[in-house]
């Protein structure tokens, strides 16, 4: 080799060099580009599909037993009136559910289903938690976004979070901020940035005014932090803010006691000298002590802790458990004895508020599944291994979601019929500012259609005592439920008149006046009963074929008669409903004074296709000797 030769390949070789360093940097920044994008691109995915997904199976309809109280119950009353909740009040929670439900009739319409839209706000938290989840998975695991998003995903198909993310519950919410506390105390551990120390300062004051069992994570947190940088106490200035940034979020308990203060009939059972007793009571938990047992019973009951490993599986927790610790020491130990505090406190507190826990306990364990996945990928550096580990997240999803599925699907419920009863009350459309004796399955009903849905505001529910004191003057309605309740506790002598399929009027003194909208079907029917109007209508609510009679007394009859009405089609009869007394049984026909007008309704529940024709009313009684003795018979056309 000459020395030109030499010469070149001294300097050939060094800029060779040079360039395959600098292809090696341009193809990093590709890659890192290109896997930043996928992972955005991933996790908007797993946020639209998980929206989606909760919007279809969203609560739209409560169960009987519902509306009778709990916490769903309690969360819809405070949002949509602005009142507290359930001690200590949730004031951000619930100030926050306040504009979600006001925004959203404004957005959606007065006349949407404002069930779901209280649902949506659930959904709304889940979905900051799923997002927050997808964040730490892709930080943990550097940028694996498969991994992150099918760990993710396990979380949001899992039965617990999926059944809260669609119905009326704050638990969704506890997750998505224990996991932003998790994330801040990460990302200072990487920066060191006093921003993340304030943040975590901000989520306890959030903490101390939402879910104060959510707490139990800070002392490992003040560990970590101290574990890290010893000195961070020592800073006046960074404490002061921090102090100051906890504070903040706890006046908005200064809304629990104006909302106390202006409505005492929210404050629940128990009397207080005064509306700051009440307060301190209540935001200290005083009203809430009974759902606590804090009992030492044995570690292994029925449903404890093995409904644990049934939510998350055995692979899943056990994978959870070792991921923990592909995290670091120092985050594994934090999160290790966050788990740890939860878990006691779930063993004494297994018939209260362990819910509020044992959902972030879960989120952090995926979190875990994320890490050890992650860290099986790295050191096996194989195709094979990613792709089986893959394989198994993916089943492990497909598993759960379809376990989840039948039992966290919130939507049309066959036994959401709690607001039946108020919907039937409705439908008889009773005449402004009525007030409405019934029981209380129907009056929890008619008060959550008013209240919330905003239906007839005008109504009003009455008790036996206040019924008496409505006697005498322009009267009430009441259901056909509650009509034993009349003779018995406001007034034997009442007069009754049907109003509708529902409802009847009562009052102190007959009516005479014909009810308005009948056609007229008249016939004199003998023993001075006259038939002055009739219609046929159909009920929307029960879907039933409603055949209403208007009746008056030339005299006060001499038997007490029973009426049969029978719907016709083709010359036959297709339906028939007999009634012993008029107005659902309760008033015989030898109460009726001179000229008195009674209303009186008969429900049929037709055949599918059914079109009636004719209705036939036979008017009779039964004979001492057993048999039947008919007063009259007379048909009407219905078309």
């Amino acid at each position: 080799m000459n020395s030109h030769e030499r010469c070149a390949g001294g300097i050939i070789a060094p800029i060779s060099r040079v360039a395959n360093s600098s292809d090696t940097r341009y193809i990093r920044r590709v890659t890192s580009s290109h896997t930043a994008r996928l992972s955005c691109i991933a996790g908007l995915v797993l946020v639209v599909f998980f929206a989606g997904l909760y919007l279809l199976t969203l609560d739209d309809g409560l169960r009987p037993g519902e509306l009778e109280g709990g916490d769903l119950i309690t969360h819809q009353y405070a949002q949509v009136q602005g009142r507290p909740s359930n001690a200590p009040g949730y004031p951000l929670y619930t100030m926050g559910g306040w504009l979600w439900f006001r925004a959203g009739r404004t957005l959606l319409g007065a006349e949407h289903n404002p069930i779901q839209i209280l649902s949506g706000y659930s959904t709304l938290w889940a979905l900051v938690a799923l997002a927050l989840l997808y964040w730490l998975c892709l930080r943990v695991t550097g940028r694996n976004w498969p991994v992150a998003a099918l760990a993710t995903a396990f979380l949001g198909l899992t039965y617990f979070f999926w059944y809260y993310a669609v119905t009326t519950e704050q638990y969704t919410s506890s997750v998505a901020w224990t996991l932003a506390v998790v994330l801040l105390a990460f990302r200072w551990e990487d920066t060191r940035q006093d921003s993340y120390l304030l943040g975590l300062a901000l989520l306890t004051g959030i903490g101390l005014a939402h879910q104060i069992t959510v707490l139990a994570i800070l002392p490992p947190v003040l560990w970590f932090i101290l574990r890290t940088e010893p000195g961070v106490i020592r800073r006046g200035r960074l404490i002061g803010s921090a102090i100051l940034l906890i504070i903040l979020p706890s006046l908005s308990y200064i809304y629990v006691y104006v909302r106390g203060a202006q409505h005492p009939e929210w404050r629940g059972a128990g009397e207080w000298e005064s509306a700051w007793a009440w307060f301190l009571s209540f935001v200290s938990t005083g009203q809430g002590r009974g759902e606590l047992t804090w009992s030492l019973r044995p570690f292994l009951t029925p449903g404890f802790p093995s409904l644990i490993w049934g939510e998350m599986t055995w692979p899943g927790l056990l994978a959870g458990l070792a991921g923990i610790s592909a995290l670091g020491r120092r985050r594994a130990a934090l999160l290790y004895a966050t788990i740890a505090i939860y878990v006691v406190f779930c063993w004494i507190d297994r018939q209260g508020n362990w819910y509020q826990v044992i959902m972030p306990v879960y989120a952090l364990l995926t979190l875990g599944i994320a890490a050890g996945a992650n860290w099986v990928i790295r050191r096996a550096r194989s195709r094979w291994v990613t792709g089986i580990i893959t394989l198994l997240l993916l089943a492990l999803v497909i598993y759960r979601g379809a376990a989840s599925f039948g039992r966290a699907d919130a939507s049309n419920r066959p036994d959401d019929t709690a607001l039946t009863p108020g919907w039937a009350i409705l439908a008889d459309d009773p005449p402004p500012r009525t007030a409405i004796l019934g029981t209380q399955p129907e009056s929890l009903s008619l008060g959550y259609l008013t209240e919330i849905w905003g239906q007839r505001t005008d109504l009003r529910w009455i008790t036996s005592a206040e019924a008496r004191g409505l006697l005498d003057g322009p009267g009430f309605a009441v259901t056909e439920a509650a009509l034993p309740l009349v003779p018995t506790e406001v007034d034997p002598n009442a007069r009754y008149s049907a109003l509708g399929r529902t409802l009847s009027w009562v009052r102190a003194q007959p009516t005479t006046e014909i009810p308005a909208g009948l056609l007229p079907w008249r016939q004199e029917f003998g023993d001075d009963l006259l038939l002055v109007g009739g219609k046929a209508s159909r009920n929307h609510v029960t879907g039933e074929e409603v055949v209403t009679l208007a009746w008056q007394a030339a005299r006060t009859p001499g038997h007490d008669w029973s009426t049969s009405v029978r719907i016709v089609q083709g010359g036959s009869e297709i339906a028939q409903v007999d009634r012993q007394h008029p107005v659902s049984g309760a008033y015989p026909t030898t109460r009726w004074l001179p000229g008195e007008v009674v209303a009186d309704t008969y429900p049929f529940a037709l055949p599918a296709g059914a079109s009636p024709e004719e209705v036939t009313i036979v008017v009779y009684r039964r004979a001492a000797d057993g048999g039947f003795t008919n007063l009259d018979t007379a048909t009407f056309r219905l078309q």
